[in-house]
């Protein structure tokens, strides 16, 4: 397997100097927020519907690796966000019946 060295080419050496590893971490996190609030709200049929899942875990694996960033490191955590988004979603809907009952 051809490994790679990681993107270079959304890196700005200028950034490093601002706190730029902080400033992407912030961004993952605001990023992680939205995602997890869209899967709350519209439900991800990818995280019950087991092909679709490995198709999406799939793509997401070849993305990594022309990104050249590890590629099981990336699936893993794919992964359990697709399990933390069904758990998340399933919590919405339990809220809801309660809410109406």
């Amino acid at each position: 397997m051809h490994i790679s060295p990681p993107s270079t080419d959304l890196f700005d050496p200028q950034d490093s100097a601002s706190g730029g590893v902080d400033d992407i971490d912030q961004q993952i996190l605001i990023l992680l927020s939205q995602r997890f609030a869209f899967a709350r709200h519209h439900g991800e049929a990818s995280a019950h519907d087991d092909d679709m899942r490995r198709q999406s875990l799939t793509a997401i694996r070849r993305k990594a690796f022309e990104l050249g960033i590890p590629v099981s490191l990336v699936a893993d955590f794919w992964d359990r966000m697709f399990d933390a988004s069904a758990a998340m979603r399933d919590q919405a809907i339990m809220q809801q019946r309660v809410m109406r009952d």
